[in-house]
């Protein structure tokens, strides 16, 4: 009798084991899935058709000035000034997921606002709503891409995978930017904009697949709100390594990001046909692509990363700078795709050390803080640039390259920091 005992007692233990067992694989199954669910999100988000057409539809249909665009950009920036940390909290008091759906859901609904009706006041409701969307996604998405690949063991891979991400987001704006000239000049530009709804809806509700993997960390009980706004706040000013991470990432990432409000008018100086829009587009996401797939395996292989980092930041200013005497069509494209593929992908090689000095539980509310960073530095700039383009295009490439190189010289990052 008490063999049989024992004997029940030893299958007992075996089941709960395999149950146990079982149930770990489902989960870790689960998590798995978050990744290749990020793709797919990336891609359908990406899939926004506008990015060919962005400035003709402010200036001939929307009937705005370049100045105007560019103080609705402030407004914009503003906005994501006003929403980053209280959004970057909520993704750590309530859920990642929570804020990765609402954030698409804003954006969509964004887009019919915006191609509605053509005036600055009912733009400037559309870019309060994309403010807010972009607020819940950005910092969220890299926190939430982060805390899966711990649950996973596999951190190391965080440069990787942040990579793919953007190159589905950009295989998505590379296939259909084209699409998107094509209806504007066959339809209406305001029609490519409404289309915006589409995809960001489909990656709505995609978001409602994901496993949150934030609530199964180390955290035991959730904090209040504005304590995780305070701690979030508190690592990035208190953390001078992470500060100086943060801060020359921001500040190149900023001004290279003008020559996408740039280049379509520097096209048309070029005599450029508005069909031909998106395929100069595609091409700019095409070598984002690249790009961004070459970063993670260079870098693991380089010993001096800092020398590396000023190198690749000094390329996109010095084509910068030749935009501004080049006006020459066989020049003057691959000098964009030069910038934009340097410049656009520096920022991969600022992840892992940015991941490495945040604590897991403010992550989300930190990665927040930082591109909190960037609106404002952006939201200062915008007008400024904006009266530069009128006044001179080529004295503004000159402007922005001469001070993305002089940032590079001027680095105080260290190659263990990266």
């Amino acid at each position: 009798m008490s063999e049989l005992k024992e004997f029940a007692q030893e299958e007992l233990v075996k089941s709960s084991v395999e149950l146990e067992s079982n149930e770990v694989i489902i989960s870790l199954n689960k998590w798995r899935a978050n990744i290749w669910k990020s793709y797919l999100i990336h891609f359908i988000e990406g899939f926004h058709l506008i990015s060919g057409i962005l400035i003709p539809f402010f200036l001939t249909w929307g009937k705005l000035t370049f100045v105007e665009v560019m103080l609705l950009q402030s407004y914009f920036t503003i906005m994501i000034l006003v929403f980053e940390i209280p959004c970057g909290a909520i993704a750590d008091y309530i859920s990642r997921k929570f804020s990765l759906l609402l954030g698409a859901l804003s954006t969509a609904f964004a887009g019919l606002i915006y191609g509605s009706y053509p005036s600055i006041f009912i733009f400037a409701i559309g870019e309060t709503l994309w403010a807010f969307g972009a607020a819940l996604t950005s910092g969220t998405d890299a926190a939430f891409t982060y805390d899966t690949l711990r649950k996973l063991g596999r951190e190391k891979d965080v440069s990787k995978i942040s990579a793919r991400n953007r190159s589905f987001s950009l295989l998505g704006i590379a296939i259909s930017a084209p699409i998107g000239s094509l209806i504007g000049v066959l339809f209406s530009l305001n029609l490519v904009m409404s289309l915006i709804f589409i995809p960001f809806f489909i990656a709505a509700l995609i978001s409602l697949t994901l496993k949150e993997p934030n609530h199964e960390l180390e955290r035991k009980k959730k904090e209040k709100y504005f304590t995780i706004v305070k701690s979030g706040v508190n690592e990035l000013t208190k953390n001078k390594i992470l500060r100086v991470l943060a801060v020359e990432m921001v500040i190149t990432e900023s001004l290279v990001f003008f020559l996408i409000w740039t280049y379509q008018v520097y096209l048309e100086t070029l005599n450029f046909q508005l069909i031909f829009f998106g395929f100069v587009s595609t091409s700019m996401t095409a070598i984002q692509i690249l790009f961004n797939n070459i970063i993670p395996t260079l870098e693991n292989k380089l010993n001096n990363k800092r020398r590396f980092l000023q190198i690749y930041t000094i390329i996109p200013g010095i084509a910068f700078v030749l935009m501004a005497i080049i006006h020459f069509t066989p020049v003057s494209i691959p000098l964009i795709l030069i910038v934009i593929g340097f410049g656009f992908s520096r920022s991969l090689i600022f992840v892992k050390g940015i991941n490495k000095q945040i604590k897991t539980e403010n992550r989300a509310t930190v990665l927040s803080t930082i591109n909190m960073i960037a609106s404002l530095i952006r939201a200062v700039l915008y007008p400024l640039v904006g009266y530069l383009v009128m006044w001179n295009l080529s004295v503004t490439f000159i402007v922005l390259g001469a001070l993305i190189i002089v940032l590079a010289l001027l680095s105080r990052i260290k190659s263990e920091n990266l």
